[in-house]
């Protein structure tokens, strides 16, 4: 096996976009290259590709597929399907909605590239389940507490109480605010495949997602509110006319008096974007130049590539459904969709549900 199979054989879900898009007759000449040389490989690599591209295979699966996404997405095929009769012409239109057999033929191809069985039944995947609830919190001290393990009350100082119970670790105040020479910060940080919640002091309620780090101070300061993010979280700022709120990525700041709004801002991605849900915000920073206010339903994204900067109107659904257990994307690439899910799986992925529209 050459260079290229092995490396996909280690990206399965690299695969399971080749193999979608192939399907869907989308396939650039190199990848489709690359692909015959995987699927050329070996007996079971051909084997596993025919029963993927199997049109009576998907067929028989339909059932089972919807109950991945009974929104829009998945209605508008169903209805679509009803009123084609031609049975090319039902194909055609069954793999414009390929994108949402993305995440559980992903999770098929890895096991049966890493399982060494032959044969997965994709009817397992039934019993997958939301993202595991997984984070470590690391103190002042460097100590690392997996709140895996450790639950009811971590840490009871002089003037904070930290409580971790469930899925979520909670700050409370017993003193005054902090000087802001005496703040002592934390970090959470949530592994791949994991998902957790965080009260800060003042009550803000902060959803964390997968590959995750945010560091904040046991109690804030009577002057200002600070937390800093790489990663992606969701913010329910509780409001404090007096103290704003400010939140750090790597690339720019943004203040808030109290208000809800998501932030994705990955290392290892040249986009970043801010999406409000409700108040206000303003962004700045070198990288923004003026500074931005956004209005509830709009987005602002900034590409550290080009370094343009655009603020639009958006779904805000789309962007914020990952912290109530679902995935939901509309006119997305399918490597932009499989960036997500292969940063939110682990040895078994864990997925509730998947909504995917697409323009037909």
């Amino acid at each position: 096996m050459d260079k290229n199979s092995k490396e996909l054989m280690d990206d399965p879900f690299l695969l399971a976009s080749w193999i979608a898009k192939s399907m869907a007759g989308e396939l650039s000449d190199e990848e489709l290259q690359l692909l015959d040389e995987w699927r050329m490989a070996s007996g079971r690599n051909r084997r596993l590709y025919d029963r993927i591209v199997s049109r009576e295979g998907w067929e028989s699966k339909q059932k089972h597929f919807t109950a991945f996404d009974k929104v829009s997405g998945w209605q508008g095929y169903s209805k679509k399907l009803k009123k084609t009769e031609k049975k090319a012409i039902r194909w055609r239109v069954f793999l414009r909605y390929a994108a949402v057999l993305l995440i559980p033929l992903g999770a098929a191809v890895y096991g049966v590239l890493h399982s060494g069985e032959e044969t997965v039944s994709l009817a397992d995947l039934n019993a997958i389940t939301p993202g595991g609830t997984r984070a470590e919190l690391v103190l002042p001290s460097g100590e690392v507490v997996d709140l895996v393990e450790k639950s009811g009350v971590i840490s009871r100082g002089e003037n904070t109480v930290i409580n971790n119970e469930g899925k979520t670790l909670s700050y409370k105040s017993t003193g005054n605010q902090a000087p802001m020479d005496s703040l002592r910060y934390n970090e959470v940080i949530v592994p791949k495949g994991g998902e957790y919640q965080l009260v800060l002091s003042d009550g803000t309620l902060v959803y964390l997602n997968s590959m995750t780090k945010v560091r904040f101070p046991e109690r804030f300061s009577e002057k200002c509110r600070e937390v800093e993010v790489c990663g992606e979280a969701f913010f329910e700022v509780t409001k404090n006319k007096d103290v704003p709120f400010i939140v750090k990525t790597g690339a720019y700041e943004i203040t808030v008096l109290g208000t809800k709004f998501n932030v994705t801002a990955y290392a290892d991605e040249h986009m970043i974007t801010t999406t409000l849900v409700e108040g206000a915000v303003s962004i700045s920073g070198k990288c923004i130049g003026e500074a931005r206010t956004l209005r509830p339903n709009e987005q602002l994204v900034l590409d550290q590539t080009s370094g343009g900067v655009e603020v639009r109107k958006v779904d805000v659904n789309y962007y914020t459904a990952w912290k109530d257990g679902m995935f939901r994307f509309r006119d997305v690439r399918l490597e932009e969709i499989m960036r997500v899910v292969e940063r939110l799986s682990c040895t078994r992925m864990r997925v509730s549900r998947i909504c995917i529209s697409v323009l037909t």
